[in-house]
């Protein structure tokens, strides 16, 4: 009806319904994860059925051929794939002077005038950083800090008025946090591919999960 008629009155009730829906999805998925573990016995074989999941190992990734030969050791498969990756996503040259001193000036300008320009920017509150904390999946990797989602939602509120002071302070100062700007690259084997090959891997980058925060809030 709210898509119909865009009514407020029914938008605050479309909200309402949906976050006691989530809740009881969550109740209902907690009790059933207890009931589960409440029924795991040590002599028909449901303690083993129950921890299985937990003890599935990451693949490793095999040998690798490259043009030095061939890599056995972690560091030197890195270092191949970082290569073939940064080969495959090597940037054309079709640089242009007159863009590069556009952009330049651009950048100087924003440099110079972030500090009274952020200035006008609302403080993030902390109910908008626990909006956003929330909304969070408890299911997705962490990145270089090693801090994932399940470990944020559960942060006391101590911290999380210190998260929403961090957030402040990137906006009224104009810089962002060099280690939450640093992604995790892990190499993901395409499907159907030679995964001796390096070529035959795609990245995905892992960013810290409060950077994520930060930047939703901006």
């Amino acid at each position: 009806m709210f898509q119909t008629y865009r009514d407020p009155v029914l938008k605050r009730k479309l909200n309402k319904l949906n976050k006691q829906i989530k809740k009881l999805d969550q109740k209902i998925e907690t009790d059933a994860f207890t009931n589960e573990l409440l029924n795991v016995n040590a002599t028909d074989g449901t303690v083993w059925k129950f921890v299985t999941p937990f003890k599935k190992k990451t693949k490793s990734i095999p040998s690798l051929n490259g043009p030095g030969g061939i890599t056995n050791t972690d560091l030197e498969k890195a270092n191949f794939l970082a290569e073939s990756l940064e080969t495959q996503f090597t940037l054309n040259n079709i640089t242009n002077p007159d863009t590069e001193e556009l952009v330049a000036e651009s950048v100087m300008r924003f440099r110079t005038e972030a500090n009274s320009v952020c200035k006008d920017f609302d403080p993030p509150l902390p109910s908008e950083v626990l909006d956003c904390i929330k909304s969070l999946s408890i299911n997705k990797a962490p990145g270089i800090d090693g801090i994932n989602n399940k470990m944020i939602k559960n942060l006391p509120l101590h911290t999380i008025l210190t998260i929403t002071t961090i957030i402040h302070k990137i906006m009224t100062l104009g810089h962002f946090p060099t280690r939450w700007k640093t992604a995790t690259v892990v190499p993901i084997l395409k499907p159907g591919k030679d995964p001796t090959d390096t070529t035959s891997y795609r990245p995905i980058s892992l960013l810290p999960s409060l950077s994520k925060i930060a930047e939703h809030l901006i």
